[in-house]
């Protein structure tokens, strides 16, 4: 069986431990088994950058460390996947630079070289569309509304996956799993997560238009694959008010999961 390296990131690793869960159940199924990445630090996200030029290191660090394990990433968070992917555009561009972070990494015994791929959990399963279709023995029967992960896709220069402002692959895996796709107006609108460090009334309204354009248009269920989407627009929707509707939300890894026939504790699901 394939290994690799998860990486679960800050948010996922300590606030959304079904979502883990899920992923290493789903790819164990698929080929895959994710190993947990011991010594992994805090990915720099996208909020260090523009106050410290250091914060290249953080990355680095998590990309070397990979490479001492001689083994690629699979990321959860949209913010992580942007951070290490950067990284490794920035470092490829810039012998100087890599010099530099080199010189930091060989404090702590190791190197970079950009050997370790980094890959988002929606592109593992948008590649094995065809594993997923076979093995759907129990099509989830929801009508699915999506949320996409801005960070997974953007800036499409570095990440290099999917239609920066149309994205189609976390519809072509819900679709493989069997599940109905509901189209909503405000689907490729922002969910409102990063907005809460600026402004928490201007996220709200974000979080509040995109959950009730998908009940508009008779969804029960959103998904997602961030932790932050899942932030925004699950764990705290009881900020929009007591009168407002409920629409559940799921992580992708659970959905293929019910689908694919896999128990819903081993799925993080209750």
């Amino acid at each position: 069986m394939e290994k690799r390296l998860l990486f679960p990131g800050c948010l996922v690793f300590a606030r959304f431990q079904e979502y883990e869960l899920a992923a290493k159940a789903v790819l164990k199924r698929l080929g895959i088994e994710l190993v947990d990445m011991d010594g992994f630090s805090c990915c720099s996200s996208s909020i260090v950058p523009p106050f410290s030029s250091d914060w290249i290191n953080l990355p680095a660090y998590n990309l070397a460390l990979a490479e001492s394990r001689r083994m690629d990433i699979v990321t959860l968070c949209g913010s992580c996947t942007r951070s290490l992917r950067l990284t490794q555009q920035q470092l490829a561009g810039d012998a100087v630079q890599l010099e530099e972070v080199n010189r930091r990494l060989a404090e702590v015994g190791l190197e970079y070289h950009g050997s370790a791929g980094v890959s988002h959990i929606i592109e593992i399963l948008a590649g094995r569309l065809d594993k997923i279709a076979a093995g759907a023995t129990r099509p989830p029967g929801y009508r699915v509304a999506l949320s996409h992960p801005c960070n997974v896709i953007r800036p499409s220069a570095a990440l290099r996956f999917d239609d920066p402002w149309k994205p189609r692959k976390m519809r072509d895996i819900v679709e493989a799993a069997g599940a109905t796709l509901v189209d909503y107006d405000l689907e490729f609108e922002c969910c409102g997560a990063t907005l809460m460090m600026v402004d928490e009334e201007w996220a709200t309204r974000a979080a509040r238009a995109k959950l009730h354009s998908a009940l508009d248009a008779g969804a029960d269920l959103m998904v997602v694959s961030c932790g932050n989407c899942f932030l925004s627009l699950g764990r705290m929707q009881d900020r929009l008010g007591p009168d407002e509707p409920e629409l559940p939300v799921m992580f992708l890894p659970q959905l293929v999961g019910l689908a694919l026939g896999i128990g819903k504790e081993a799925l993080g699901l209750s």
